[in-house]
């Protein structure tokens, strides 16, 4: 956990039931080297901090918990370029892959902090649609709370893991296969947001994890 978020300006879609919410990323182990999905919240920003009081944690130090150094980390996986998930990936040099459709959404002005989305050029891995990475991981072009959101798909043996990122605000819209409005980049991605649930859903995978809440979802 590299964040919890403990307010949300009058705007936001959460205001009227809001209540504090994490913010999560992973580190996938793979034989050929630590994967990261999403980076959090980034540091001392002002507007960030005025609208949201994270009370946020260094990439750096959540990995030393973790028992990685920043420099183990192979390759880093962006689910989408809102402030709270590319927030810290300038702090790391390893390759980082992000949806091109995304990268492109991010440069419109509002959509995110320009600074944490700014990826060097040696570093950029534009990913057009679903793409794998790796023996046994697979990104997964899931498109509806952001125009190329993505979600992550790990394989080992009979066994199937989904990080589904923000997909789905909460477990339970994944559970039952439908989208929250309040999920939405706008309403007319409604049904890009279901077709990409029901994508996770017929992967039937043994967890599902999410961006912002902590419960894991079992959908064999």
């Amino acid at each position: 956990m590299l964040a919890t978020v403990t307010s949300v300006p009058i705007w936001h879609p959460e205001h009227e039931t809001f209540t504090p919410f994490p913010v999560h990323a992973w580190v996938i182990r793979h034989p050929d080297g630590a994967i990261l999905v999403d980076t959090g919240i980034g540091l001392d920003n002002g507007a960030i901090d005025g609208w949201y009081h994270p009370q946020s944690t260094s990439l750096t130090a959540a990995l030393d918990g973790a028992g990685l150094a920043s420099s183990e980390i192979s390759a880093v996986v962006i689910s989408h370029m809102h402030f709270d998930h590319c927030g810290q990936q300038n702090t790391l040099s390893a390759p980082t892959y992000v949806q091109a459709v995304e990268f492109e959404a991010a440069k419109a002005p509002g959509y995110t902090v320009p600074d944490w989305a700014e990826i060097a050029n040696d570093r950029l891995r534009l990913v057009h649609g679903d793409e794998k990475i790796a023996d046994g991981i697979r990104l997964l072009s899931t498109p509806g709370h952001s125009p190329g959101h993505q979600s992550v798909v790990i394989e080992a043996g009979d066994e199937r893991v989904v990080i589904a990122a923000q997909c789905a605000y909460r477990a339970e819209d994944l559970r039952i296969g439908q989208p929250a409005s309040s999920n939405l980049h706008d309403e007319s991605w409604a049904n890009e947001a279901l077709n990409s649930l029901q994508r996770l859903r017929a992967l039937a995978p043994l967890t599902a994890h999410f961006s912002h809440d902590p419960e894991i979802v079992a959908l064999t």
